[in-house]
């Protein structure tokens, strides 16, 4: 099966996992600089401006989720080690699309911190990736683990149910998970988030058709969410269903008309079918984002089928951009 690799300029740049975390204060910007910022830096700014509120900083934080990048991940690892604790929870949820090895380094000494919301919060964020963790963190998680189950099976409420039953399928227990998953379906069919992990929880089993058919089930009851016909998409990639997944992922993304990566997993879909819908969508991700990882994309699927526009494209790359990287793309011209 043909993988689906999201190109990640992060790291075509240079960057280093220490860099990310580094401890090193920027200078902030002036008043013109700061009116000059993307969505991403102001947020970033803001997470770190000591003059904000609480509340704002540990809001930006979250949004920040939505942007991993540099400035991001400098924004959250001081965040993670701020004196309050509602600034260290909301980075926990600003790490969340960083890979484990960077979450590791970063958020496993908050599984001893002194507040128990920032401690469960650090174990929910870690244990997602259970199963990929070595033997060494897959040991140190278990304590996290049981904590995690007694807290919440102690709280027996209808509100945790749902995460009590994602520890379960993080760590492996489908059985268990799948009990309160099939609950949850009856009753609160129209909370897509019990869709969609009671259909991870058939995938983390390699049962793709049955997962496929929740799915389905979920969007009989919310025909216009869009993370279900997302999360279709990948599904119908892993039967090799590529055509079904291509219609899918366009339907995630045009009900999702604001999301990058929709757009931008839209081009790697469509590529195959038709080049024009490809690159349409590639330009719009990043038309979106303005992220040098969806304009990387741009300027690839425009070199490899001679667009008009390739030249003005690399040359805006550059600016981001090494020149080895420019020059590999431009070793792609047909």
């Amino acid at each position: 099966m043909k993988k689906i690799v999201c190109i990640s300029l992060l790291s075509i740049l240079g960057f280093s996992a220490s860099s990310f975390a580094s401890d090193s204060v920027q200078q902030a910007p002036t008043v013109n600089q700061a009116q000059k910022m993307s969505p991403e830096q102001e947020l970033a700014y803001r997470a770190q401006n000591k003059n904000e509120t609480i509340e704002n900083r540990a809001d930006a934080l979250r949004q920040l989720a939505r942007f991993p990048n540099q400035n991001s991940l400098v924004a959250v690892a001081r965040g993670l080690k701020d004196p309050n604790p509602v600034i260290r929870e909301a980075a926990i949820t600003g790490s969340e699309l960083y890979k484990l090895s960077h979450r590791w380094r970063m958020i496993s000494p908050l599984l001893s911190d002194s507040e128990m919301s920032v401690r469960l919060a650090a174990g929910i964020n870690l244990m997602r990736e259970y199963r990929s963790m070595t033997a060494e963190q897959q040991v140190q998680m278990e304590p996290v683990y049981k904590e995690l189950v007694d807290t919440l099976t102690s709280q027996n409420r209808q509100d945790t149910q749902l995460q009590l039953a994602d520890i379960y399928r993080w760590h492996g227990e489908w059985t268990k998970a799948d009990v309160i998953y099939q609950k949850l379906v009856k009753s609160e069919p129209e909370n897509a988030e019990v869709w969609l992990n009671l259909s991870d929880n058939f995938r983390g089993q390699n049962q793709d058709e049955q997962a496929l058919v929740t799915l389905n089930q979920g969007i009989k009851q919310l025909p216009k969410e869009p993370s279900l016909f997302y999360s279709k998409a990948l599904t119908q990639v892993r039967l090799n269903q590529k055509e079904d997944a291509a219609k899918s992922i366009q339907t995630a993304a045009t009900l999702a008309d604001n999301n990058s990566y929709y757009w931008y997993l839209n081009g790697v879909l469509q590529e195959s079918i038709d080049v024009k819908l490809a690159t349409e969508s590639f330009e719009k991700a990043y038309l979106i984002s303005g992220s040098p990882e969806q304009l990387y994309a741009v300027c690839d699927i425009y070199v490899r089928y001679g667009n008009e526009k390739t030249d003005a494209c690399l040359e805006e790359l550059a600016k981001v951009a090494p020149e080895y990287v420019i020059e590999q793309l431009k070793e792609k011209r047909k």
